[in-house]
Order: C-alpha cells, then structure tokens, then sequence
C-alpha cells in the first residue's frame, strides 16, 4: 500500500547567493569613471557660461511703437445754401489766399467759395477739426485721446448738399503737432525739446523729424505731443495712425552688453588671440536693451560673452 503519509519528491530551494564585494566596487567605479567622461566632454565641447561672437557693424533704434493723433490748423468752409455743388481744384492742391474753389446751384442761383487762408486743399472732412484744434492740444489726456474718433464724408464734384455741409479744408502745411500714447516706461527717456524721428505706417521709409513739444502724464498712459514741420500729401487726411517713435539712432559695432567688462577702472571687452585673450579697450556710445554699441574695436574679431 501506499503510505500517503510519506513525502516521495523534494522540492529544492534555491540557496541565496554570495555577496561579491569585488564586483560592487567595479560597477562603482565604472559610474565614476563614466560620470568623469561626461564632465570631460562637457568642458571639451564648450558648454561654458561664456561664448564667442564676431565682431560686426550695425544700427540699433531706441524706439517704440505706439498711436498717433494728427493735430492741425484747419480752417473748414461750410454750404451757405443747399444745392449741386460744382469744384474747380483738384484735392491736396497748395493754394493762396482768395481762390474760386467751388460754386453751389440751386435754381439758377449761384454760391461761390472762395478759400481766405492759404495751404493744402481737402475736400475730405472728417468733424474733428473743431474738436482737436492747435490751441486747445494741452488738453488732450489718455481718455479723450482714445474716444476722439472721426468719420470722412469726401465731397465730390456732383454731389448734392444741403446747408452746412461741410464742403472743403484748407490745412496749413508748414507746422503740425503729432499726439502720441507715452508708456510709463519710457517716460523718462523724454522731456521738451527732445530730438525725435516719427515714422507713419502709411509713408513706409521716410523719416520725420521733430521735437517733443509737451508731455501730458497720465494713466495708464502719457500723451506726448511732437512738433512737426515737414508736411507731405500722404499725411493730409490723415488722422489716426500707428507710429514709431525714434529717440536715437546708433551706427558701429554692435555686441550684447553681457560682453563688456572692467579691468582696471577701464571699459572694454576680452579678445580671443591667436595665441593668447587680452582685454581691449572700448568706447561705449550708446546701449539699447540688451545691446550696446561701441567704438575701438573694428569688425571680425572673436570676442568672449558672458
């Protein structure tokens, strides 16, 4: 019989292996060894808190970008009767004192209009000519400046008026003012007086220049109003615009200011030699942002940034 109480096959079980201290102390040392190649490699490569640039000429605007309001001496003429308006000059003429701009019919009965200033001619009216007069531009602020908002209604030869239509503008062209949004942070870059370059996104590539005529602080915005004295057609009907406004522009070697430094109460920059660094000496005319613009050392050498 068989005896149930008895065990007929062995399970063995796994005796736990020998700690082998030789070889933790190689798989140690190899992750030192392999730590210290990447630290190697790292250095070998460059991955350093300095780089090298080339030396170059360039130019860097102190600028912004912002809106502008026109702001002119305008002097508007209006419909005495109603009627078919007939015009005899052509719009953005430069006309003097007493020309026959237009005549209004009506049943036989002739108006004519002649202009009593002289200066450029619009026949494009926009109803802020009362509103933003040369006289009264001191008292733009950020609010006013942002709810001003005007609507052309051109006159054409033909066109049927009643009374008091605005029919023409004569717009003197020798001196305007050009009210501009101030941020806070570039307030105080500016007083009266300050030289300034505008450019209209409407005259792409020409520069105007003026000078700051009056600062307004206010939240959370300034206004600034620029004084213009060069007038081209482009800018006739214009009212609001975007603009850039131009503090000062710099022409030289153009490096990051990270690149400069100080060696013995003197400004300059360190030089990758051929055979050796050495410091040279600069001068700095001029630092925008993160830029800075020098003179005393010429184009194609390898300096160190930080």
């Amino acid at each position: 019989m068989r005896d149930y109480g008895r065990k007929t096959s062995y399970i063995e079980k796994p005796s736990p292996k020998k700690y082998n201290l030789n070889s933790f102390i190689i798989v140690v040392m190899g992750l030192i060894v392999l730590s210290l190649l990447v630290i190697l490699a790292v250095n070998f490569f460059g991955y350093h808190s300095t780089r090298l640039i080339t030396t170059s000429y360039g130019r860097v605007r102190d600028e912004f970008n912002t809106k502008g309001i026109l702001i002119r001496d305008e002097e508007v003429t209006l419909a005495s009767k109603g009627g078919i308006v007939k015009l005899h000059l052509e719009e953005g003429r430069r006309v003097s004192i007493g020309n026959h701009i237009a005549t209004i019919e009506d049943a036989g009965e002739n108006v004519d209009l002649y202009n009593y200033r002289s200066g450029l001619l619009s026949y494009k009216v926009d109803g802020l000519e009362s509103t933003l007069r040369m006289e009264e531009r001191e008292k733009l602020d950020y609010s006013r400046f942002n709810s001003l908002k005007g609507k052309s209604n051109p006159i054409r030869d033909g066109d049927k008026v009643n009374i008091g239509r605005p029919i023409f503008k004569i717009v003197d062209n020798f001196k305007f003012y050009l009210a501009v949004l101030l941020p806070q942070e570039q307030l105080s870059k500016y007083e009266v007086g300050t030289g300034v370059e505008i450019l209209f996104s409407e005259v792409e590539g020409q520069y105007f220049r003026a000078k700051v005529d009056k600062i307004i602080p206010d939240n959370p915005q300034n206004i600034m109003l620029i004084e213009i004295r060069r007038y081209i057609p482009e800018l006739l009907n214009l009212r609001k615009t975007e603009v850039k406004v131009v503090r000062r522009q710099y022409h030289g070697i153009v490096i990051p200011n990270s690149a400069l430094i100080e060696n013995k109460d003197k400004i300059g920059v360190l030089v990758n030699g051929y055979t050796k660094n050495y410091f040279r000496e600069v001068e700095v005319i001029g630092e925008v942002g993160e830029k800075a613009i020098i003179k005393g050392i010429g184009p194609g050498f390898d300096i160190f940034v930080n």
